[in-house]
């Protein structure tokens, strides 16, 4: 069953717009259109200096926010009406929303349709970002004075304190928003607020979401206030069957501010909050919009997958099917598999390998039949060759996303193989 949400589907601006002044950079551009940011970061590195756009850029897709500020500021001042101005505003507005800052959010979408008043994604957007403008912004306060928290995960559950309640709750990097059922809503003494607006879950069906606010949100001795949620209906999958107090995940802009995160197969838990340096040649994690993106390797060569660690199960998308096609020749079935989202499952044909080998933070992992979704879901497998679920991530000791200097290590024992193997 996957767990992961996608609040609103978009048609994303990125390869729509005709960016003036930048067409006399055909490399960035195209790799900027084909949302190949890996490959953009390396480009970049070859022409330093070359455009404060696709550096801004850049810096958005590796967390780096005041950089891409800083950069864009530079473009905003020559072409304040351009399209290029416009998807500035866009990639602002996201990064703002990915940190729980939804009045600058909201404000960088005005910014947008201030230039283009019938830009059909910001005004379908709007409405929603509209909403959680009213929330304050969300903060995170230290209160032992310590930059690291240790804790013991139930079941892979992380121990919460809510509004003073403990809860219990899976942490999802596929969530845009942190979700939960509209039980656990009211059990934790939330208001829950309607949305002049819908959203889509990972296999594009149509799901009418609700919000909330936490106005706090404890794990151990680190304490965080206005916390938003996506509220789901009470029968919602995958909620439905799981205990109260359980019924919900903790997405990115709760993670992020929780800087580094670390588990282990024995359920011990860190966060790290401490400051890090930043490596952008050795970052093998970055952000498309609110898609959490890790670079993985098949076949020695490299590939940028969706990372997402509220789906159960990996599954492949059609451009893999493009990079795999001796290892499909030589031993593949055709069969039907189910996705799951909160909207309901929906089966795509797909085809299924043995096994696939990969390598994903920098060790060897395995997937056990591999399955190739043949049809597209939505724009994001348009893009990208895989969603990559917490099956592969299993396979090692210990796991760490870190969020500062934007990198995924899977680690095992000295001596130890990986599960799966």
């Amino acid at each position: 069953m996957r767990l992961n949400i996608i609040i609103i589907a978009l048609s994303l601006l990125v390869s729509s717009l005709a960016l003036s002044g930048l067409d006399n950079q055909p490399e960035l551009k195209k790799q900027s259109d084909a949302h190949q940011m890996f490959l953009l970061r390396n480009g970049l590195s070859r022409h330093p200096g070359s455009s404060d756009f696709y550096a801004g850029e850049v810096a958005w897709t590796f967390n780096d926010t005041p950089t891409c500020e800083e950069r864009f500021k530079t473009v905003l001042a020559v072409e304040p009406k351009s399209n290029t101005a416009k998807q500035i505003h866009h990639i602002l507005a996201y990064a703002a929303m990915r940190e729980g800052r939804y009045g600058r959010s909201l404000r960088e979408m005005d910014a947008l349709l201030a230039i283009d008043p019938n830009d059909s994604d910001a005004k379908s957007t709007r409405p929603f970002i509209e909403a959680l403008s009213h929330f304050p912004d969300q903060a995170v306060l230290q209160r032992s004075g310590t930059d690291k928290v240790t804790v013991q995960m139930e079941d892979g559950r992380l121990p919460l304190v809510i509004n003073g309640k403990k809860a219990g709750y899976f942490i999802d990097t596929g969530a845009n928003l942190s979700t939960l059922s509209e039980s656990d809503a009211l059990l934790f003494g939330m208001e829950i607020y309607e949305v002049k607006s819908t959203g889509a879950d990972i296999n594009g069906n149509r799901v009418l979401f609700r919000i909330a606010r936490a106005k706090s949100l404890a794990l151990g001795s680190v304490e965080l206030r206005n916390v938003a949620f996506l509220v789901v209906a009470k029968d919602a999958q995958p909620f439905v069957d799981m205990e109260p107090g359980q019924r919900g995940l903790i997405g990115l802009p709760v993670l992020l501010e929780l800087g580094s995160v670390t588990w282990n197969r024995e359920g011990a838990f860190e966060a790290d909050l401490s400051p890090s340096g930043r490596n952008l040649s050795a970052a093998n994690i970055c952000f498309d919009d609110l898609n959490l993106i890790t670079e993985a390797r098949f076949e020695g060569h490299a590939y940028p997958f969706v990372l997402d660690t509220g789906a159960v199960t990996s599954d492949l998308w059609p451009r893999f099917a493009g990079v795999a096609r001796d290892l499909m020749r030589t031993s593949s079935t055709h069969e039907s598999h189910t996705v799951t989202g909160v909207g309901g499952g929906q089966k795509f044909e797909s085809t299924s390998i043995p096994k696939v080998v990969l390598e994903l933070g920098g060790k060897s992992v395995v997937l056990q039949p591999a399955h190739i979704v043949e049809t597209q879901q939505g724009t994001t497998s348009k893009w990208f060759y895989g969603n990559l679920g917490v099956d592969l991530l299993r396979q090692a000791e210990t796991v760490t996303i870190n969020f500062k200097a934007m990198t995924l290590k899977l680690e095992s024992p000295a001596g130890v193989p990986m599960r799966g193997k």
